[in-house]
């Protein structure tokens, strides 16, 4: 049985994806923002208030809201999801969860209160005063994303959207929400469940400036850059392997070949197959397709 695709999108999505991003230290390096980001959004938040938000993420990191935005009904902006989510009873909480068949925590209330103190903390010194242009733009990549399904193409445009993921069915899992991001790019995150998964896909909203080439070109120039990538792409040509596999075939740790692959799926480069149990990866011929061309355009622009 094939799974649907269905794309969503609303601010609340991007003031979590954000909130993530910035508390997810071990990927700040791989970043499009960078560190710079990391430190002009420090100096907004007072050294306690910032120590608790950590403290309170890493006590959630288990607690995805991806489904309960998804099932919120009405205004979803952060105020309005999160009055609605904190209006909710334990017994509301637990049966949107049991619902959409997902494990339930026995602590789940209290993770629901920690989690939207930490939101409206963040919402407050930083994701309210974001540039508009975001959350318009990611508004109008939803809108236009969804027009692209049609006829049953669902996983083409999960793996167009994703630039290389592969979702195979199996029997269980029906459905597959797309929802796009701008702060965490270059990252594709999921919350898989057994029955729907929530993906998260990076989006280049924003224009470029004057001059500048733009973050595809950038982020696959980059990739293609290291002798260590390049011998990874030969090896995934032709053939599936698994991350283990890889390591190793490459015969180095296995951070600096997470490290790697991280930058080889930004640039589109590898396709990631997925079919609930398993994880492999091969080479994605479609994301060289028109380089010199596309380099020629850069530079003669």
């Amino acid at each position: 049985m094939n799974y649907q695709v269905e794309v969503d999108f609303a601010p609340i999505y991007e003031c979590v994806s954000s909130l993530s991003a910035f508390m997810g230290k071990q990927n700040h390096s791989a970043l499009d923002a960078g560190k710079l980001w990391i430190r002009d959004v420090q100096d907004q938040f007072a050294p306690a208030k910032l120590q608790n938000m950590r403290d309170t993420m890493k006590a959630t990191d288990n607690f995805s809201l991806a489904p309960y935005i998804w099932h919120c009904p009405g205004n979803r902006s952060v105020h309005g999801f999160l009055d609605w989510l904190e209006g909710l009873s334990s017994g509301q909480l637990y049966d949107i969860a049991a619902g959409l068949k997902l494990s339930v925590p026995s602590n789940l209330p209290d993770l629901r209160s920690r989690t939207s103190e930490a939101i409206r903390e963040w919402n407050e010194h930083y994701f309210k005063n974001i540039n508009p242009a975001i959350i318009e733009g990611l508004s109008h990549e939803a809108k236009t994303r969804r027009a692209r399904i049609q006829g049953g193409n669902d996983q083409e445009v999960y793996e167009q959207a994703t630039q290389g993921m592969r979702i195979y069915p199996n029997g269980v899992l029906n459905k597959v929400i797309l929802i796009p991001q701008y702060h965490a790019r270059p990252f594709v995150t999921s919350a898989i469940f057994d029955e729907i998964i929530f993906t998260s896909y990076s989006c280049d909203i924003l224009p470029t400036e004057p001059g500048r080439p733009n973050p595809g070109l950038l982020r696959l120039t980059r990739a293609l850059s290291d002798e260590t990538r390049l011998f990874i792409l030969r090896l995934l040509a032709g053939k599936q392997l698994t991350f283990t596999e890889i390591v190793r075939e490459v015969g180095l740790s296995k951070s600096t070949i997470h490290y790697h692959l991280i930058a080889l799926r930004a640039a589109g480069l590898i396709i990631v197959h997925y079919d609930h149990k398993n994880t492999e990866y091969s080479l994605r011929l479609e994301a060289l397709n028109n380089l010199p061309q596309q380099i020629g355009a850069y530079i003669g622009s």
